[in-house]
């Protein structure tokens, strides 16, 4: 007979996963099993599902109950001292290892199950002591193997309760101290509302578009009630995306999802493995942390696979940041599409390949295009403002007097001239490529929004009006809006003569050597004013 050394336990518990959060995805997942087999079995409309979780860090302790189909008394035991033997199946269940249930072990003293089926007068308990595991799997003399120490750490009780009652109950009693952020309620519902298979938030107005384009295809958006210390959690995908404001805590809106467009992925018999959605913004750069659901994330069963870095990690994007330009979500639906016992990825199989190469044709190459041609467009756009602002300004200097001599005139016209160069090219640009991006669904929006953003708001550009001062860069060869004869801006001192009008204009030319332009500009401001007194 096979030996199975104590250390199995630990590799499915302590060591199994690299964040404890995961164990309220596991106990969720089980929740989500036992509502769909009480559905099915007709003793529980799907309104009527939920699973609670209550969070009292006063006392640590953690309870995760829902009202699904309970475990009859007459197959508890069994249930419970069956580790790695789920008879739970892989295609209809979204757990299917029956090693997800012991992740408490690793982060409470006293891990408590409590279950009762429709019918039965009594309640099943399990009570797994986690304090003990730890102890014995840290004693490296004690040699103890798996199976005797599930039974030296489990004890079993029956209460009774009402018939009518069916429900499962997880309670983690004595969180550990290195656990610490399961007790945060506000970071726990964060995390939940991102990997749980709850509903997207009311405020997201993609959300009937989305489940829309899933039933059209016969697929289901799996969604639960899950309320945490008694407040419902739904998917926190927004419309807006914000930046922050330096380091104030404060945020600022800067771009906008305007639609969403699907995508469906299919394997060499255009059998569906997964589809997905994503959100078309202005792709301007990419997007902050601060927007909590930035990224695509693969979901399986509607429950997260991984999270918004693993389709870094798997090498789906040319560039790292490639996978924060985007907003949306990719789930899988072929059956053959397995998480692995991590849940931070698929099962290596063929069905795997074949979703890699489908995916990978629109992330790696599609969708790196997309987000460079958007910034490409940004640029252009940018450059013909910038042109058309410093014409108007250059134009008011000139009628204002503003100059301080004949050389930073010339300087300014052909820093003009300049920017004129690269707003013409831009313009150019944008013409050659309009019509090809007219042809794409996603780059016609993206260059529409991107034009409204960044408008051009004078006919300058468009009429091909003449540089100021030719090849010379005078100002004053071609430039129609301009008199031929030019003030400077000491000449506005009149009360002064010509002598001291050309020290105060050397002083100026000194200021503006020393000084950002800015500083200078106010310092010669108020310079002006104050010798026009």
């Amino acid at each position: 007979m096979a030996y199975i050394g104590k250390n199995i336990i630990e590799n499915l518990t302590t060591a199994m996963y690299n964040n404890s959060r995961i164990v309220y995805r596991e106990y969720i997942q089980n929740s989500a099993d036992g509502i769909d087999k009480a559905v099915s079995a007709g003793i529980l409309q799907p309104k009527d599902a939920s699973i609670y979780i209550k969070i009292e860090p006063q006392i640590r302790k953690i309870t995760i109950e829902d009202n699904g189909y309970g475990i009859p008394k007459v197959d508890f035991k069994k249930f419970m001292e069956s580790i790695a033997d789920s008879q739970k199946s892989v295609d209809n269940n979204k757990g299917f290892r029956g090693i997800g249930r012991l992740g408490g072990i690793s982060v409470c003293d006293e891990l408590r199950f409590t279950t009762s089926a429709k019918g039965e007068n009594v309640e099943s308990v399990c009570v797994w002591n986690a304090k003990l595991i730890k102890e014995i799997l840290a004693d490296h003399d004690n040699k103890i193997d798996a199976a005797s120490l599930v039974d030296k750490s489990t004890s079993y009780k029956e209460n009774a309760c009402e018939k009518e009652g069916h429900y499962f109950k997880v309670e983690l009693i004595k969180v550990s101290k290195n656990a610490e952020d399961l007790l945060n309620v506000e970071a726990i519902s964060d995390y939940i509302s991102a990997i749980a298979p709850v509903p997207y938030s009311s405020s997201f107005c993609y959300k009937d578009p989305i489940r829309k384009y899933a039933a059209d295809n016969g697929f289901n958006i799996d969604e639960y009630r899950v309320l945490i210390n008694q407040e419902q959690i739904f998917k926190p995908y927004v419309t807006d995306l914000y930046t922050p404001i330096g380091n104030s805590g404060k945020k600022e809106k800067y771009d906008s999802i305007y639609d969403v467009k699907f995508e469906m992925f299919v394997d060499d018999n255009d059998k569906p493995l997964a589809w997905m959605w994503y959100g078309i913004s202005r792709f301007e750069k990419k997007i902050p942390a601060i927007n909590q659901m930035r990224g695509l994330r693969l979901r399986k069963g509607n429950i997260q696979i991984g999270d918004e870095n693993t389709l870094i990690t798997q090498k789906f994007f040319k560039e790292e940041r490639g996978n924060f330009y985007f907003v949306g979500e990719i789930f899988a639906v072929s059956p053959l599409l397995i998480p692995n016992a991590r849940r931070d990825y698929f099962n290596f199989n063929n069905e795997c390949r074949f979703f890699e190469k489908a995916l990978r044709n629109l992330t790696y190459d599609t969708f790196y295009s997309m987000y460079h041609k958007a910034n490409d467009i940004k640029k252009d756009l940018q450059r013909i403002q910038e042109y058309e602002k410093a014409y108007r300004e250059f134009n008011a200097n000139l009628a204002e007097g503003k100059f301080i001599y004949e050389a930073s005139k010339n300087k300014a016209a052909s820093e003009l001239n300049t920017k004129k160069d690269k707003a013409e090219k831009a313009k150019a640009t944008l013409e050659r490529q309009k019509e090809k991006y007219n042809a794409d669904d996603v780059l016609s929006k993206v260059f529409d929004k991107l034009s409204k953003k960044y408008p051009s708001q004078g006919s300058e550009v468009a009429e091909g009006s003449p540089k100021y001062g030719g090849s010379k860069a005078n100002p004053d060869e071609g430039a129609t809006t301009v008199k031929k004869k030019t003030s400077y801006r000491t000449q506005g001192l009149t009360k002064y003569g010509k002598k001291e009008q050309k020290l105060v204009s050397r002083i100026y030319k000194t200021i503006q050597a020393v000084l950002p332009p800015d500083q200078a500009t106010c310092l010669i401001d108020k310079i002006q004013e104050d010798l026009m007194k």
